[in-house]
């Protein structure tokens, strides 16, 4: 059997009561009635969104088989199927005890999804399905907060069952809505475990999940998250007791995931605010700063590696960059660059190509850590330490291969730019280092140009320029011919097409002596 949502999203009936919020206990309970029509407008929408998302996951919210716990068990049972046989043939014992701690951990996490699985098929499901008849006949209370006149400002609409909290948001600015639904009564459990990593690893680890996606709940380090790679990494950055349990299913317009909570137990009063971790991140040492930032970035990072964007970024709200910008600059002067998105209100801190690869090499030298990375990357949801060890596994070119001295003491990089043409190109952060080199290469017969970028300037000797130059088109030849040689080898046929197309523009004979 399958509970049905009804024709159309919208309640029939004479509606809803809507009434603003008053808080009790832990919930909100209706206190002045809302009659104003354009409040009741916007009320509805949301409440429409949440109708429209439930139809939408049907399949897994309202039938009598599947939940949206599934999905969890069934990865989690493949899992430690595949962690129990790297168990066996571990001969380090390091890595055979880290490999427990998280088999461990996963046997919980699976214990909390099937007996979730469970309650979701005789108690949740049902009352959402009474739910979704009392929004259609008009029977339902919603409880609203917030500012629905104001987009700058959040609103949310609340929906309450015995053991049901639906949370419909609309978020501040960006005007998207999030849809979660909190769950009562389930218990959770506590995952012990002892202490795996050495202090230089382990502080900075934990000052990486405190800085992202973690938080400092009346004095226990706490994070919510819907990875199941992550949920496993927690309770192993946070040695001793950890209490874990399912808070809540987030309904997204492509999927429901389940929300993990975990509660350092035996961290409370360890650390007093985001601001003391912050002071405590610029003390670290170089390698233990290194290591800060794999666990920042399997926070709120992303890696890439496709090619010629190899890269590994941090993305920091605007509003959390003055906590950020001292590590910021640390992290600059490690190669990292800063970029604005405007539109997304948010600093993206990034280190690309080489340095990518170099840092992520880095990474994954400590056993421990590979060997952690390696595993969970086994999950279904581990996209992102998948790509991290690809990232590992890509082929340095040194730095320098494709620069060549232009003066004495000068050395520019050659790039592709537009219309397949290329430029020599040098970068200063300070407009005064750029001027001494432009002047220099303009002492010596370049036309060199000056141009400002977002954190620097360039120097450049565009490709007509150095047509003019034969001694300096044939070290560029050089280069261009190398850098074709790897494209074809490395199958990139778009590369290799662009930097022939540069070669022609250049007249660069067809054979020479290799840079």
């Amino acid at each position: 059997m399958q509970i049905e949502v009804g024709s159309g999203s919208q309640p029939v009936g004479s509606g809803p009561r809507i009434c603003r919020g008053v808080k009790s206990g832990k919930r909100l309970v209706c206190g002045e009635p809302v009659n104003d029509p354009r409040v009741v407008d916007e009320a509805m929408r949301l409440v429409d969104e949440f109708l429209s998302r439930v139809e939408r996951h049907k399949a897994v919210l309202l039938s009598d088989s599947s939940t949206p716990f599934d999905y969890a068990v069934d990865a989690l049972s493949n899992w430690l199927s595949t962690i129990e046989g790297r168990i066996k043939d571990s001969n380090d014992e390091g890595i055979a005890n880290l490999r427990k701690a998280m088999r461990e951990a996963g046997k919980k996490m699976l214990e909390l999804a099937r007996r979730a699985r469970e309650e979701w098929l005789s108690t949740y499901r049902e009352e959402l399905g009474e739910l979704l008849g009392k929004l259609r006949s008009g029977e339902a209370t919603v409880v609203i907060r917030g500012e629905p006149l104001n987009i700058d400002k959040p609103f949310t609409v609340l929906l309450y069952t015995d053991h049901l909290a639906v949370k419909v948001e609309r978020v501040a600015k960006s005007g998207s809505i999030t849809v979660s639904i909190t769950l009562t009564g389930l218990d959770g459990v506590h995952v012990i475990t002892p202490k795996l990593f050495s202090d230089d690893l382990l502080r900075p680890m934990q000052y990486g999940l405190l800085m992202t996606d973690a938080t400092i709940d009346k004095g226990y380090p706490q994070m919510d998250t819907n990875q199941l790679w992550q949920a496993i990494i927690w309770p192993l950055t946070w040695p001793g007791r950890n209490y874990v349990f399912i808070s809540s299913l987030g309904i997204n317009d492509g999927d429901v995931k389940i929300t993990w909570q975990l509660t350092a137990i035996d961290h409370r009063g360890v650390f007093g605010s985001k601001a003391e971790v912050a002071e405590e991140v610029l003390r670290l040492d170089d390698n233990a700063f290194i290591t800060f930032l794999l666990s920042a970035v399997l926070g709120d990072g992303s890696v890439d590696t496709e090619k010629e964007r190899e890269s590994i970024r941090l993305t920091i709200g605007n509003s959390k960059y003055g906590l950020w910008r001292g590590i910021v600059e640390r992290m600059v002067s490690l190669g990292f660059k800063e970029h604005d998105n405007k539109r997304l209100k948010v600093k993206v801190i990034g280190i690309y190509s080489s340095r990518a690869v170099a840092l992520a090499q880095r990474w994954l030298g400590d056993p421990l850590i590979r060997a952690l990375v390696e595993d969970l990357s086994q999950l279904p949801d581990a996209e992102k330490l998948r790509r991290l060890l690809t990232l590992a596994s890509l082929r340095i070119k040194p730095l320098g291969r494709s620069s060549i001295e232009v003066i004495d003491g000068i050395r520019m990089s050659v790039q592709m730019v537009g219309r397949g043409c290329v430029a020599l190109k040098i970068t200063r952060k300070y407009r005064e280092d750029a001027l001494v080199i432009q002047e220099r290469l303009r002492s010596a017969g370049y036309n060199a140009m000056l141009r400002e970028l977002k954190d620097g300037f360039v120097v450049s000797i565009i490709n007509d320029e150095i047509k003019m130059h034969p001694g300096l088109v044939a070290e560029v030849c050089k280069i261009l011919r190398r850098m074709h040689e790897e494209a074809i080898s490395e199958g990139n046929k778009r590369r290799a097409w662009r930097v022939a197309k540069a070669m022609k523009k250049l007249n660069c004979p067809a054979q020479g002596p290799r840079a």
